[in-house]
Protein backbone atom coordinates (compact mmCIF):
# COMPACT_ATOMS: atom_id res chain seq x y z
CA UNK A 1 0.00 0.00 0.00
CA UNK A 2 2.85 2.10 0.45
CA UNK A 3 4.31 1.76 -2.40
CA UNK A 4 0.82 2.23 -4.44
CA UNK A 5 0.24 5.62 -2.39
CA UNK A 6 3.93 7.07 -3.86
CA UNK A 7 2.40 5.49 -7.41
CA UNK A 8 -0.84 7.41 -6.99
CA UNK A 9 1.11 10.56 -6.18
CA UNK A 10 3.45 10.08 -9.67
CA UNK A 11 -0.11 9.73 -11.58
CA UNK A 12 -1.99 12.30 -9.74
CA UNK A 13 1.04 15.08 -9.89
CA UNK A 14 1.95 13.78 -14.00
CA UNK A 15 -1.65 14.36 -14.73
CA UNK A 16 -2.39 17.77 -13.46
CA UNK A 17 1.40 18.98 -15.01
CA UNK A 18 -0.24 17.58 -18.02
CA UNK A 19 -3.12 19.15 -17.83
CA UNK A 20 -2.07 22.82 -17.21
CA UNK A 21 0.83 22.65 -19.56
CA UNK A 22 -1.58 21.59 -22.16
CA UNK A 23 -4.42 23.82 -21.31
CA UNK A 24 -2.06 26.93 -20.45
CA UNK A 25 0.95 26.15 -22.02
CA UNK A 26 0.89 29.13 -24.39
CA UNK A 27 0.29 31.69 -22.00
CA UNK A 28 2.92 30.28 -19.53
CA UNK A 29 5.49 30.66 -22.15
CA UNK A 30 4.56 33.99 -23.30
CA UNK A 31 4.80 34.83 -19.48
CA UNK A 32 7.89 33.44 -18.73
CA UNK A 33 9.74 35.09 -21.58
CA UNK A 34 8.33 38.39 -21.45
CA UNK A 35 6.20 40.59 -23.76
CA UNK A 36 7.99 41.15 -27.12
CA UNK A 37 7.75 45.36 -27.91
CA UNK A 38 5.31 45.92 -30.80
CA UNK A 39 7.48 48.18 -33.35
CA UNK A 40 6.93 50.50 -35.65
CA UNK A 41 7.52 48.02 -39.15
CA UNK A 42 5.19 45.56 -37.42
CA UNK A 43 1.90 45.61 -38.21
CA UNK A 44 -1.32 44.57 -36.42
CA UNK A 45 -2.06 41.37 -38.25
CA UNK A 46 1.48 40.35 -38.29
CA UNK A 47 1.48 40.72 -34.15
CA UNK A 48 -1.80 38.95 -33.75
CA UNK A 49 -2.20 36.69 -30.99
CA UNK A 50 1.73 37.90 -29.83
CA UNK A 51 2.32 38.62 -26.07
CA UNK A 52 3.49 42.40 -26.83
CA UNK A 53 4.34 45.38 -25.80
CA UNK A 54 2.43 48.98 -27.07
CA UNK A 55 2.89 52.63 -26.57
CA UNK A 56 -0.80 54.67 -26.47
CA UNK A 57 -0.05 57.97 -27.80
CA UNK A 58 -3.37 58.96 -29.08
CA UNK A 59 -6.96 58.06 -27.64
CA UNK A 60 -10.00 59.30 -28.99
CA UNK A 61 -12.46 57.52 -27.18
CA UNK A 62 -13.06 55.99 -24.23
CA UNK A 63 -16.26 53.19 -22.63
CA UNK A 64 -17.22 50.92 -20.23
CA UNK A 65 -15.56 46.79 -21.32
CA UNK A 66 -16.70 45.52 -18.41
CA UNK A 67 -18.64 45.75 -15.52
CA UNK A 68 -18.38 43.78 -12.17
CA UNK A 69 -20.40 40.94 -11.88
CA UNK A 70 -23.80 41.26 -9.93
CA UNK A 71 -23.29 45.34 -9.85
CA UNK A 72 -23.78 47.58 -13.41
CA UNK A 73 -22.49 50.34 -11.77
CA UNK A 74 -19.39 49.54 -11.09
CA UNK A 75 -16.94 49.54 -14.34
CA UNK A 76 -14.23 46.54 -13.58
CA UNK A 77 -12.59 47.69 -17.37
CA UNK A 78 -12.64 50.89 -19.33
CA UNK A 79 -12.14 50.48 -23.58
CA UNK A 80 -9.98 52.86 -25.23
CA UNK A 81 -10.30 53.62 -28.76
CA UNK A 82 -6.44 54.75 -30.02
CA UNK A 83 -5.04 56.03 -32.71
CA UNK A 84 -1.75 54.78 -34.51
CA UNK A 85 -0.43 57.62 -36.42
CA UNK A 86 2.49 55.10 -37.67
CA UNK A 87 0.53 52.80 -38.88
CA UNK A 88 -2.14 55.07 -39.96
CA UNK A 89 -4.99 52.68 -38.37
CA UNK A 90 -7.15 52.53 -34.95
CA UNK A 91 -6.79 49.82 -32.03
CA UNK A 92 -8.92 49.05 -29.27
CA UNK A 93 -6.41 49.09 -26.07
CA UNK A 94 -8.74 47.86 -22.83
CA UNK A 95 -7.27 48.19 -19.08
CA UNK A 96 -8.48 47.61 -15.52
CA UNK A 97 -10.69 50.84 -14.08
CA UNK A 98 -8.04 51.62 -11.17
CA UNK A 99 -5.60 52.31 -14.44
CA UNK A 100 -7.41 55.26 -16.34
CA UNK A 101 -5.99 57.74 -14.70
CA UNK A 102 -3.09 57.83 -17.66
CA UNK A 103 -5.16 57.15 -20.42
CA UNK A 104 -7.57 59.94 -19.30
CA UNK A 105 -4.83 62.50 -19.06
CA UNK A 106 -3.53 61.22 -22.72
CA UNK A 107 -7.38 61.44 -24.28
CA UNK A 108 -7.43 64.97 -23.24
CA UNK A 109 -4.12 66.10 -24.21
CA UNK A 110 -3.49 64.51 -27.60
CA UNK A 111 -7.14 66.17 -28.83
CA UNK A 112 -6.67 69.78 -27.54
CA UNK A 113 -6.41 72.54 -29.98
CA UNK A 114 -3.49 74.00 -31.49
CA UNK A 115 -3.79 76.94 -29.66
CA UNK A 116 -4.40 75.17 -25.97
CA UNK A 117 -1.42 72.98 -26.38
CA UNK A 118 0.91 75.90 -27.26
CA UNK A 119 -0.25 77.76 -24.11
CA UNK A 120 0.90 74.65 -22.14
CA UNK A 121 4.43 75.62 -23.04
CA UNK A 122 6.99 73.18 -21.40
CA UNK A 123 4.23 70.87 -19.47
CA UNK A 124 3.01 70.05 -23.09
CA UNK A 125 5.53 67.20 -23.08
CA UNK A 126 4.19 65.55 -20.09
CA UNK A 127 0.59 65.33 -20.49
CA UNK A 128 1.67 64.00 -24.10
CA UNK A 129 3.98 61.55 -22.43
CA UNK A 130 2.93 58.00 -24.05
CA UNK A 131 1.70 54.45 -21.80
CA UNK A 132 2.67 51.72 -22.00
CA UNK A 133 0.17 48.63 -22.15
CA UNK A 134 1.37 44.80 -22.10
CA UNK A 135 -0.76 41.89 -23.46
CA UNK A 136 -2.26 39.77 -26.29
CA UNK A 137 -3.11 41.40 -29.08
CA UNK A 138 -6.31 39.65 -30.92
CA UNK A 139 -8.74 40.36 -33.54
CA UNK A 140 -12.07 41.27 -32.84
CA UNK A 141 -14.75 39.04 -34.43
CA UNK A 142 -17.67 39.01 -31.94
CA UNK A 143 -20.17 41.02 -33.36
CA UNK A 144 -21.96 42.63 -29.98
CA UNK A 145 -18.24 43.98 -29.34
CA UNK A 146 -18.29 45.50 -32.57
CA UNK A 147 -21.46 47.02 -32.23
CA UNK A 148 -20.77 48.92 -29.07
CA UNK A 149 -17.23 50.26 -30.40
CA UNK A 150 -19.43 51.69 -33.28
CA UNK A 151 -21.89 53.18 -30.64
CA UNK A 152 -18.39 54.65 -28.88
CA UNK A 153 -17.66 56.67 -32.21
CA UNK A 154 -20.60 58.11 -32.71
CA UNK A 155 -21.00 59.38 -29.12
CA UNK A 156 -20.69 63.08 -28.06
CA UNK A 157 -17.75 61.91 -25.93
CA UNK A 158 -15.24 60.79 -29.22
CA UNK A 159 -12.75 63.76 -29.03
CA UNK A 160 -11.01 63.28 -32.21
CA UNK A 161 -11.46 65.68 -35.21
CA UNK A 162 -14.13 64.24 -37.25
CA UNK A 163 -11.43 63.00 -40.50
CA UNK A 164 -10.63 60.68 -37.62
CA UNK A 165 -14.11 59.73 -37.19
CA UNK A 166 -14.93 59.07 -40.55
CA UNK A 167 -11.52 56.97 -41.02
CA UNK A 168 -12.29 54.68 -37.74
CA UNK A 169 -15.58 53.78 -40.38
CA UNK A 170 -13.34 52.71 -43.02
CA UNK A 171 -11.27 50.43 -41.19
CA UNK A 172 -12.30 46.62 -41.92
CA UNK A 173 -10.21 45.00 -39.58
CA UNK A 174 -9.95 45.85 -35.77
CA UNK A 175 -7.91 44.47 -33.23
CA UNK A 176 -7.45 44.47 -29.47
CA UNK A 177 -5.17 44.61 -26.62
CA UNK A 178 -5.66 44.06 -23.31
CA UNK A 179 -3.56 44.99 -20.79
CA UNK A 180 -2.49 42.43 -18.16
CA UNK A 181 -4.27 40.16 -20.29
CA UNK A 182 -2.57 36.64 -22.50
CA UNK A 183 -5.30 34.60 -25.02
CA UNK A 184 -7.99 36.57 -23.08
CA UNK A 185 -7.08 35.12 -19.84
CA UNK A 186 -5.94 37.70 -16.76
CA UNK A 187 -1.79 37.14 -16.73
CA UNK A 188 -2.02 36.28 -13.17
CA UNK A 189 -3.84 33.28 -14.14
CA UNK A 190 -0.90 31.74 -15.49
CA UNK A 191 1.17 32.65 -12.08
CA UNK A 192 -1.23 30.23 -10.87
CA UNK A 193 -0.67 27.71 -13.22
CA UNK A 194 3.17 28.23 -12.43
CA UNK A 195 2.58 28.09 -9.45
CA UNK A 196 0.69 24.82 -9.03
CA UNK A 197 3.15 23.23 -11.90
CA UNK A 198 6.15 23.88 -9.80
CA UNK A 199 4.42 22.25 -6.25
CA UNK A 200 3.63 19.61 -8.35
CA UNK A 201 7.47 18.83 -10.06
CA UNK A 202 8.75 18.88 -5.97
CA UNK A 203 6.22 16.20 -5.25
CA UNK A 204 6.80 14.33 -8.27
CA UNK A 205 10.33 14.32 -7.91
CA UNK A 206 9.80 13.23 -4.00
CA UNK A 207 7.71 10.58 -4.86
CA UNK A 208 10.29 8.82 -7.78
CA UNK A 209 13.45 9.49 -5.20
CA UNK A 210 11.09 7.51 -2.66
CA UNK A 211 10.14 4.99 -5.07
CA UNK A 212 13.27 4.37 -6.28
CA UNK A 213 14.89 4.20 -2.73
CA UNK A 214 15.34 0.56 -1.46
CA UNK A 215 13.98 0.10 1.57
CA UNK A 216 16.06 -1.19 4.19
CA UNK A 217 13.39 -1.47 7.23
CA UNK A 218 12.81 -5.29 6.75
CA UNK A 219 16.34 -5.95 6.43
CA UNK A 220 17.54 -5.60 9.93
CA UNK A 221 14.46 -8.21 10.93
CA UNK A 222 16.85 -10.78 8.92
CA UNK A 223 20.58 -10.40 10.19
CA UNK A 224 19.73 -11.55 13.26
CA UNK A 225 16.79 -14.06 12.87
CA UNK A 226 18.06 -15.90 16.52
CA UNK A 227 17.91 -12.55 18.69
CA UNK A 228 15.22 -12.64 21.54
CA UNK A 229 14.90 -8.65 20.28
CA UNK A 230 14.18 -9.49 16.75
CA UNK A 231 11.64 -12.55 17.75
CA UNK A 232 9.67 -10.41 19.76
CA UNK A 233 9.78 -7.34 17.90
CA UNK A 234 8.33 -9.95 14.54
CA UNK A 235 5.65 -10.99 17.08
CA UNK A 236 4.28 -7.61 16.99
CA UNK A 237 4.07 -7.25 12.82
CA UNK A 238 0.43 -8.80 12.53
CA UNK A 239 -1.35 -6.48 15.01
CA UNK A 240 0.87 -3.66 13.63
CA UNK A 241 0.65 -4.14 9.88
CA UNK A 242 -3.39 -4.29 10.49
CA UNK A 243 -3.01 -0.76 12.52
CA UNK A 244 -0.95 0.46 9.73
CA UNK A 245 -3.21 -0.85 6.91
CA UNK A 246 -6.06 1.11 8.45
CA UNK A 247 -4.31 4.39 9.44
CA UNK A 248 -3.02 4.13 5.42
CA UNK A 249 -6.21 3.52 3.93
CA UNK A 250 -7.84 6.45 6.16
CA UNK A 251 -4.88 9.21 5.23
CA UNK A 252 -5.71 7.87 1.48
CA UNK A 253 -9.31 8.65 1.77
CA UNK A 254 -8.55 11.98 3.47
CA UNK A 255 -6.38 12.89 1.23
CA UNK A 256 -7.94 12.56 -2.25
CA UNK A 257 -11.11 14.19 -0.56
CA UNK A 258 -9.08 17.20 0.31
CA UNK A 259 -7.71 17.14 -3.17
CA UNK A 260 -11.09 16.47 -4.78
CA UNK A 261 -13.31 18.25 -2.48
CA UNK A 262 -11.38 21.51 -2.87
CA UNK A 263 -11.02 21.28 -6.89
CA UNK A 264 -14.48 20.28 -7.10
CA UNK A 265 -15.73 23.61 -4.79
CA UNK A 266 -13.59 26.19 -6.72
CA UNK A 267 -14.67 24.90 -9.84
CA UNK A 268 -17.59 24.87 -8.84
CA UNK A 269 -17.91 28.56 -7.83
CA UNK A 270 -16.31 29.39 -11.09
CA UNK A 271 -19.10 28.16 -12.65
CA UNK A 272 -21.56 29.83 -10.76
CA UNK A 273 -19.89 33.28 -10.86
CA UNK A 274 -19.79 33.16 -14.97
CA UNK A 275 -16.30 32.36 -15.53
CA UNK A 276 -15.04 31.07 -18.89
CA UNK A 277 -13.66 27.73 -19.29
CA UNK A 278 -10.65 28.90 -19.59
CA UNK A 279 -10.33 31.48 -16.36
CA UNK A 280 -12.11 28.27 -14.72
CA UNK A 281 -9.44 25.88 -15.25
CA UNK A 282 -6.34 28.51 -14.99
CA UNK A 283 -8.08 30.18 -12.02
CA UNK A 284 -10.33 28.14 -10.06
CA UNK A 285 -9.31 25.04 -10.57
CA UNK A 286 -5.61 25.60 -10.41
CA UNK A 287 -6.18 27.05 -7.38
CA UNK A 288 -8.06 24.01 -5.76
CA UNK A 289 -6.04 21.64 -6.86
CA UNK A 290 -2.75 23.18 -5.79
CA UNK A 291 -4.47 23.77 -2.20
CA UNK A 292 -5.79 20.38 -2.22
CA UNK A 293 -2.49 19.08 -3.19
CA UNK A 294 -0.87 20.54 -0.50
CA UNK A 295 -2.61 18.88 2.16
CA UNK A 296 -3.23 15.94 0.61
CA UNK A 297 -0.05 14.83 -1.45
CA UNK A 298 2.00 15.17 2.38
CA UNK A 299 -0.40 13.05 3.19
CA UNK A 300 -0.10 10.04 0.75
CA UNK A 301 4.34 10.72 1.04
CA UNK A 302 3.93 10.88 4.88
CA UNK A 303 2.16 7.15 5.10
CA UNK A 304 5.66 5.80 4.54
CA UNK A 305 6.87 7.45 8.14
CA UNK A 306 3.77 7.05 10.15
CA UNK A 307 2.04 3.90 9.06
CA UNK A 308 4.94 1.84 7.91
CA UNK A 309 5.36 -1.40 10.16
CA UNK A 310 8.99 -2.51 9.59
CA UNK A 311 10.12 1.27 9.72
CA UNK A 312 8.30 1.29 13.63
CA UNK A 313 10.25 -2.23 14.38
CA UNK A 314 12.96 -0.92 12.84
CA UNK A 315 12.57 2.55 15.22
CA UNK A 316 11.48 0.14 18.42
CA UNK A 317 14.46 -1.96 17.56
CA UNK A 318 16.83 1.67 17.99
CA UNK A 319 15.07 3.06 20.82
CA UNK A 320 15.59 -0.64 22.76
CA UNK A 321 19.48 -0.21 22.04
CA UNK A 322 19.42 3.31 23.37
CA UNK A 323 17.66 2.32 26.56
CA UNK A 324 19.71 -0.72 27.02
CA UNK A 325 23.02 -0.22 24.94
CA UNK A 326 24.66 -3.83 26.81
CA UNK A 327 23.04 -6.83 24.12
CA UNK A 328 23.07 -9.29 26.63
CA UNK A 329 21.09 -6.70 28.70
CA UNK A 330 18.60 -6.10 25.86
CA UNK A 331 18.39 -9.93 25.38
CA UNK A 332 17.24 -10.75 28.69
CA UNK A 333 14.72 -8.12 28.84
CA UNK A 334 13.26 -9.92 25.40
CA UNK A 335 13.80 -13.06 26.70
CA UNK A 336 11.84 -12.46 29.86
CA UNK A 337 9.00 -10.73 27.28
CA UNK A 338 8.32 -13.71 25.27
CA UNK A 339 8.14 -15.53 28.19
CA UNK A 340 4.36 -13.74 28.16
CA UNK A 341 1.69 -15.13 26.72
CA UNK A 342 -1.05 -12.86 25.07
CA UNK A 343 -2.99 -12.62 27.91
CA UNK A 344 -0.46 -10.46 29.55
CA UNK A 345 -0.98 -7.70 26.65
CA UNK A 346 -3.13 -4.24 26.35
CA UNK A 347 -3.77 -3.34 22.48
CA UNK A 348 -5.47 -0.11 22.44
CA UNK A 349 -5.53 1.00 18.48
CA UNK A 350 -6.74 4.54 17.38
CA UNK A 351 -6.86 6.29 14.56
CA UNK A 352 -2.97 8.39 14.91
CA UNK A 353 -1.80 5.96 17.73
CA UNK A 354 -1.47 2.95 19.09
CA UNK A 355 -0.09 1.61 22.32
CA UNK A 356 0.90 -2.14 23.07
CA UNK A 357 1.82 -2.81 26.33
CA UNK A 358 3.41 -6.59 27.20
CA UNK A 359 3.84 -7.34 30.42
CA UNK A 360 6.78 -9.86 31.40
CA UNK A 361 6.88 -11.61 34.68
CA UNK A 362 9.99 -8.76 35.81
CA UNK A 363 9.59 -6.65 32.89
CA UNK A 364 7.10 -4.52 31.19
CA UNK A 365 7.69 -2.83 28.18
CA UNK A 366 5.22 -0.32 26.06
CA UNK A 367 5.45 0.67 22.51
CA UNK A 368 3.45 3.12 20.54
CA UNK A 369 2.52 4.22 17.18
CA UNK A 370 4.77 7.18 17.28
CA UNK A 371 7.92 4.83 17.81
CA UNK A 372 8.36 5.39 21.36
CA UNK A 373 9.51 2.41 23.50
CA UNK A 374 8.84 2.63 27.54
CA UNK A 375 10.71 -0.39 29.19
CA UNK A 376 9.57 -0.99 33.35
CA UNK A 377 11.69 -2.95 35.66
CA UNK A 378 8.67 -4.13 38.16
CA UNK A 379 11.27 -5.10 40.26
CA UNK A 380 12.44 -1.52 40.75
CA UNK A 381 8.67 0.24 41.22
CA UNK A 382 8.28 1.33 44.61
CA UNK A 383 4.92 3.67 43.55
CA UNK A 384 2.84 3.18 41.22
CA UNK A 385 -1.12 5.33 40.92
CA UNK A 386 -3.47 6.33 38.13
CA UNK A 387 -4.57 9.68 37.35
CA UNK A 388 -7.43 10.93 34.66
CA UNK A 389 -6.30 13.96 33.40
CA UNK A 390 -8.98 16.25 31.06
CA UNK A 391 -8.24 19.57 29.38
CA UNK A 392 -8.66 21.45 26.45
CA UNK A 393 -6.58 22.33 23.53
CA UNK A 394 -6.43 25.20 20.86
CA UNK A 395 -5.93 24.59 17.04
CA UNK A 396 -6.82 27.60 15.60
CA UNK A 397 -10.36 29.44 16.70
CA UNK A 398 -11.08 25.25 17.67
CA UNK A 399 -10.83 24.16 20.84
CA UNK A 400 -11.19 20.59 21.45
CA UNK A 401 -11.71 18.65 24.55
CA UNK A 402 -9.58 15.68 25.67
CA UNK A 403 -8.88 12.78 28.41
CA UNK A 404 -6.10 10.73 29.05
CA UNK A 405 -5.84 8.05 31.85
CA UNK A 406 -2.34 8.16 32.84
CA UNK A 407 -0.54 6.14 35.16
CA UNK A 408 2.58 7.35 36.84
CA UNK A 409 5.41 4.67 37.83
CA UNK A 410 8.42 5.93 40.35
CA UNK A 411 11.10 3.71 40.98
CA UNK A 412 12.24 2.87 44.73
CA UNK A 413 13.78 5.55 45.94
CA UNK A 414 12.14 8.31 44.26
CA UNK A 415 8.84 7.68 45.62
CA UNK A 416 8.90 11.48 46.78
CA UNK A 417 9.84 12.97 43.51
CA UNK A 418 7.80 15.25 42.16
CA UNK A 419 8.54 13.85 38.24
CA UNK A 420 7.87 10.10 38.20
CA UNK A 421 10.36 7.89 36.00
CA UNK A 422 7.60 6.43 33.99
CA UNK A 423 4.65 7.44 32.31
CA UNK A 424 1.94 5.87 30.47
CA UNK A 425 -1.06 7.18 28.64
CA UNK A 426 -3.77 5.52 27.56
CA UNK A 427 -6.88 6.83 25.76
CA UNK A 428 -9.58 4.75 27.32
CA UNK A 429 -10.44 3.85 30.73
CA UNK A 430 -10.84 0.36 29.91
CA UNK A 431 -7.23 -0.18 28.86
CA UNK A 432 -6.16 1.73 31.64
CA UNK A 433 -7.77 -0.50 33.89
CA UNK A 434 -6.82 -3.40 32.22
CA UNK A 435 -3.01 -2.53 32.57
CA UNK A 436 -3.31 -1.83 36.33
CA UNK A 437 -5.38 -5.31 36.81
CA UNK A 438 -2.33 -7.52 34.99
CA UNK A 439 0.04 -5.01 36.85
CA UNK A 440 -1.68 -6.28 40.17
CA UNK A 441 -1.34 -9.91 39.12
CA UNK A 442 2.38 -9.35 38.34
CA UNK A 443 3.48 -7.36 41.71
CA UNK A 444 1.50 -9.74 43.69
CA UNK A 445 1.53 -9.29 47.21
CA UNK A 446 3.66 -5.88 46.36
CA UNK A 447 0.52 -4.20 44.88
CA UNK A 448 -0.91 -3.42 48.60
CA UNK A 449 1.68 -1.37 49.12
CA UNK A 450 2.90 -0.07 45.92
CA UNK A 451 -0.53 0.58 44.19
CA UNK A 452 -3.10 1.34 47.82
Amino acid sequence: MKRASKISVVVLTLAVILLFGVTAGGGIKALLSGASQLTDDMTFEEAKDAYVSYEVTHPVVSYPEEYYSGDASRVKRTAYIVYDEGRKCFIKVVVSDQNTSPFERLLRAANMSPEVKESWGDDLESQLKPVTVTGSLTSIEDSQAMSVLFDSLDSPDFQGSEDLRMATRAQSSWYVLEDGYIQGIPAWHFWICVVVIGINLLFLLIAIISLLRKGAEKDFLAKDPGSSVTLFLKRQLPWLEAWCRKGRGRRTWMAFLAILGVAAALTALGFYVGGSPMEIITCHLALGLGMGELYGVPLLLGMGLAFDPYKLLKNYDRAWEKLYPVESEREAVAQNLLEADDSWTIREQGKEDCTCATLGERYWIVLKGTAQVAIIDSSRIGRMYSETVSGQVRSGKVRYNYTSYMIYIHYQGDEEKKHPNMQLSWKSESASGHFLTLARKRLGDRAQTIMG
